[in-house]
């Protein structure tokens, strides 16, 4: 009787052993060992933090010299995004392209002619001169706004000289404030002068990032818009300049869809004014 007591306990104390164990997972067919809940949730936080998020990114495309030829107007407008055109003033196609270009939402300014460095001459008429008196460069910008209806804004055409001169730039800033235009600086000097002087008399005011077309090659502008759109993620925006070449207009409709994938937006200028 002693021992059947005996060996009824010992079972007992066999089946808790055997629960207590299992329960902890020390034993037992097909074992899987996980990583505690809190270890878990302090991984998937660390993942979380390292993921890469997506950045907004705007650029503006401007495309100067239109005027001489109003031929690649029709294949700017079938690219279908909101380009800005720059159009030389006092030309044969100024006004046309201008109407053009409002008629279907592309963005329009004055592509003022401005003295480069060394040259005695420039090629257009009425170009502002760092010699220019304070009366000519007034007149100069009335007569080439008049001569391009619509114009939200100005950018230099050439202008090495002019732009690096501070008489000269604020000379017309001050006068582009009092008709509400911008200035979009083409940067075509590091000594430009356009970024402070436009900040000390509050012009709303841009400046190009990139050019991309000083090779007129559909590769090699596609190469360098692929660079404003990488700047532009970067920091957010980017201003790109090329010209009215077909070549250009080309590689924009090439790239176009391709920077928006990347998450690249095309926007006019004026979206991306200081």
């Amino acid at each position: 009787m002693k021992k059947n007591k005996f060996l009824i306990v010992l079972s007992i104390l066999f089946v808790l052993a055997v629960a207590f164990y299992s329960a902890k997972g020390l034993i037992g067919p097909g074992k899987k060992i996980s990583p505690r809940p809190a270890v878990v949730k302090k991984a998937a936080k660390k993942t979380e933090r390292t993921l890469p998020r997506p950045i907004g990114a705007k650029m503006a495309i401007i495309l100067d010299d239109w005027g001489p030829s109003a031929a690649l107007v029709d294949e700017a407008v079938a690219i279908g995004r909101p380009l800005t055109l720059s159009i030389l003033p006092n030309l044969r196609h100024s006004r046309d392209i201008a109407e053009a270009a409002k008629k279907h939402g592309l963005g329009v300014m004055l592509h003022m002619p401005m003295q480069p460095k060394g040259k005695r001459q420039p090629a257009e008429p009425h170009t502002i001169l760092t010699t220019s008196s304070e009366a000519d460069i007034l007149k100069y910008l009335e007569e080439a706004l008049a001569s391009v209806p619509y114009a939200e804004g100005v950018n230099n055409h050439q202008g090495s000289a002019a732009t690096s001169d501070e008489r000269v730039m604020r000379t017309i800033l001050s006068y582009l404030k009092k008709k509400g235009l911008f200035f979009v600086d083409s940067r075509v000097i590091a000594t430009s002068v356009g970024r402070k002087t436009a900040g000390e008399l509050g012009v709303r005011f841009a400046q190009r990032d990139v050019f991309i077309d000083n090779v007129a090659a559909v590769d090699e502008v596609k190469r360098q818009l692929a660079e404003a759109g990488r700047l532009a993620l970067r920091r957010g925006k980017a201003v790109a300049i090329g010209h009215d070449k077909k070549p250009t207009l080309e590689a924009i409709r090439e790239m176009a869809p391709e920077l928006e994938k990347n998450g690249v937006k095309l926007v006019l200028v004026k979206e991306l004014l200081e």
